[in-house]
């Protein structure tokens, strides 16, 4: 099976790459500057080119069975107003024209699953990303909506505070309000959940959150 990726290198793509080599998934990656992932020369198929370029992004899923996508705001100004969203409508454009139904998106709390309840702790955490850092929230909500209204075999991982780690120890998933769930999270153990999510079919049009276990 074969895995085209986008934003693969970020600071959790390299944990994805890495856990879906393991697994004996072939590999796409998209990225603007391919000198970033030389370390993995002639271990997966790199295609250059920047979100706005549908040829580009049409010759990275042509050919995967799933696109993970962990684009993320990384700029507090970005020129254009929700250039993730702009990006992910491309991807799912194009993965609709060529038949590829499953899709992973990384989210965060910002956006809510019909399944949450009230939970004070991520909502205030949600509040205060809002109010300081506005266009990267109306981004990262923006997106998650575009995602959860399109066509696609869609899921959602919405994901607390990230930390450099590898895969170890056990996760919680679930709903906000419903389930026990942390503020913290590995990128190995984030990126082994994206991976599962390929051939997983629990969380289909659904948004999960998750986080390591305490």
């Amino acid at each position: 099976m074969k895995i085209a990726l986008f934003g693969g290198t970020g600071p959790t793509g390299r944990h994805i790459i890495e856990e879906a080599r393991r697994r004996g998934y072939e590999l796409s990656v998209y990225t603007r500057d391919a000198g970033k992932l030389s370390t993995f020369s002639g271990k997966i198929d790199v295609v250059v080119g920047d979100l706005n370029n549908r040829d580009a992004i049409k010759a990275c899923v042509a050919g995967a069975d799933a696109v993970i996508s962990a684009l993320g705001p990384n700029s507090m100004k970005a020129r254009q107003k929700r250039p993730i969203m702009r990006g992910v409508g491309t991807i799912i454009s194009v993965t609709e024209e060529l038949n590829v139904r499953r899709l992973i998106q990384i989210s965060t709390a910002a956006y809510r699953d019909p399944k949450d309840g009230f939970d004070f702790k991520s909502q205030t955490f949600v509040l205060l990303f809002k109010l300081l850092v506005h266009n990267a929230f109306d981004d990262i909500k923006a997106t998650a909506e575009l995602v959860s209204n399109s066509h696609l075999d869609w899921t959602l991982v919405r994901i607390p505070n990230l930390k450099d780690g590898p895969a170890i120890g056990q996760i919680d998933v679930g709903w906000y309000g419903k389930t026990k769930l942390g503020m913290k999270l590995s990128r190995g153990n984030l990126a082994k959940f994206l991976v599962d999510q390929v051939a997983d079919r629990d969380y289909v049009r659904a948004a999960p959150g998750i986080a390591d276990h305490v």
